[in-house]
């Protein structure tokens, strides 16, 4: 690395149970030395001119001063992590700012923050970082080109990885992996946009067989281990964008004083909404160029409704 890069952790910006929390979790990789070199954990001090991670949390304490620092940064160089503690509504900061990185504290651990650390400054996240080598199971690359079938489309294109994962976790796999690679092929390949997706109650995709063009091919990796598996899908569509994530799952999301989403009986939405408490979703977007999507889940049995974990770069 020939950058030097900072955690910063500021009182003005950070709750104490926040900060504790990180620089818990900071030590051990520090220990374990899972952590690349030139990274500095630096609480209560910082130079906008460096290389900033800013780990904030929302509140009537802190939103003045973050209000006032979003409008200071460089948003190449100085990067911000929001993370909710409990229900507060973090959405509308975030939507303002286009602050799409989300991580729940419930969901911050050792290996997503060492995850975080080790991508998020070269503007490359990837499941890569998540994943050890020496623990991988099962890992393979696959393309959607030609004549489709849409009938049982996963199960068909996937057996092999599908064969590697418990049973009681299947129809979870499928489902989470249909998501994604249909609204790959919605987007990316019959080109739908987000207005006209937003307009029907139509599914994005409701044909049987389609056509993929080699230059619209859809790239899927999947990678296992004995804790987590990885979905990355990969479309050369490029019609997503931050400010579109966190608006549909702002729209599906319940916060403080809601009952009910606001986007109850929207069209849209729901998919990467419900994606988003599944495990840690991971975007990394180019306008008109490509869109990737991951998803990072854990191997359980039940798919509960956990807090929302998001990761995203726009290049």
């Amino acid at each position: 690395m020939e950058k030097n890069y900072n955690i910063i952790l500021a009182d003005e910006f950070c709750s104490a149970p926040v900060q504790e929390q990180i620089t818990h979790l900071h030590k051990k990789l520090e220990e374990d030395g899972s952590i690349s070199q030139g990274i500095t954990l630096k609480r209560n001090a910082f130079d906008l001119s460096e290389n900033n991670l800013f780990f904030v949390t929302l509140s009537k304490n802190t939103e003045l001063k973050l209000r006032d620092l979003m409008g200071k940064i460089n948003s190449e160089t100085n990067k911000i992590i929001i993370v909710p503690t409990e229900g507060e509504n973090f959405f509308d900061f975030a939507i303002e700012h286009n602050v799409c990185n989300v991580i729940h504290a419930k969901r911050l651990n050792e290996p997503l923050l060492r995850g975080v650390l080790n991508d998020f400054f070269d503007k490359k996240l990837s499941m890569d970082s998540f994943f050890k080598k020496d623990e991988t199971v099962f890992e393979k690359s696959y393309c959607l080109s030609g004549d489709v079938s849409m009938l049982r489309l996963i199960e068909h294109s996937f057996a092999d990885f599908i064969n590697k994962i418990k049973s009681e976790i299947k129809n979870t796999f499928i489902i989470n992996c249909h998501e994604l690679v249909t609204n790959a092929i919605a987007y990316g390949v019959l080109g739908i946009t987000a207005y006209t997706r937003d307009q029907t109650e139509k599914a994005p995709i409701s044909y049987t067989n389609i056509h993929i063009p080699d230059g619209k091919k859809v790239e899927i990796r999947l990678i296992l281990n004995n804790n987590l598996y990885g979905i990355s899908v990969k479309d050369f569509g490029g019609l997503l964008t931050t400010r579109r994530i966190l608006e549909r799952i702002r729209r599906q999301s319940v916060v403080a004083g809601e009952t009910i989403p606001q986007g109850i009986e929207d069209y849209t939405g729901r998919g990467l909404a419900i994606l988003s408490h599944h495990g840690l979703l991971i975007f990394s977007l180019k306008q008109g160029e490509f869109t990737e999507v991951t998803l990072i889940s854990r191997l359980e049995t039940a798919a509960l409704k956990k807090p929302i974990s998001i990761l995203a770069t726009e290049l």
